[in-house]
């Protein structure tokens, strides 16, 4: 038989449900994925000024692991400061290791000309570098923008500087779902 105690227990828990279940679920979204608002058109057309994304929080570092390339990235607040007044978002084009060129207004990434999956292709400005063991090179999809890599006072950034990937887009609603 159950004592008293263990009754009263086992209909606090039953009662208590849902807001056990809110918290669990409240806690792990905290810990694993948080909102963001873009601000700017360094994104434009794949991420417009105003649009609400889903980031989840992940860390790299040349022990754990790389970014994808084509992933969509958001730089840690303290590194962007040097460039921007809020966060950055940018396409990662390049990996550690890779030669990264940019001449005659195209990307070449190895040697072959870098396309992202939406279309998007080239660049103005004229640079040859290789990427170190940590570092990545980021690209805005406007790239009349300098938000990126291109950018003196960023350059090729160190991958333990991304904040997280952007996953999904939930607003405005005409844009919801995943970003190419």
């Amino acid at each position: 038989m159950q004592s008293d105690k263990e009754s009263k227990y086992q209909k606090w828990l039953k009662r208590n449900k849902p807001y056990r279940l809110a918290v669990v679920l409240a806690f792990i979204v905290v810990m694993l994925v948080a909102p963001e608002v873009n601000e700017g058109d360094a994104m434009s057309p794949t991420i417009e000024s105003g649009q609400v994304l889903v980031v989840s929080k992940t860390s790299y570092s040349p022990k754990r692991e790389s970014p994808e390339r084509n992933k969509v990235v958001i730089l840690k607040k303290t590194f962007a400061q040097d460039v921007s007044d809020d966060n950055i978002i940018a396409r990662v084009a390049g990996l550690p290791g890779d030669k990264v060129q940019i001449k005659n207004g195209k990307v070449f990434i190895n040697g072959e000309e870098y396309v992202t999956p939406s279309g998007i292709k080239g660049a103005d400005q004229n640079m040859k570098l290789t990427l170190k063991a940590h570092e990545v090179f980021l690209l805005c999809d406007n790239r009349e923008e300098l938000m990126d890599s291109r950018n003196e006072l960023m350059g090729p950034v160190d991958m333990r500087e991304i904040k997280g990937n952007v996953l999904i887009s939930v607003w405005p609603f005409s844009r919801f779902g995943g970003i190419d």
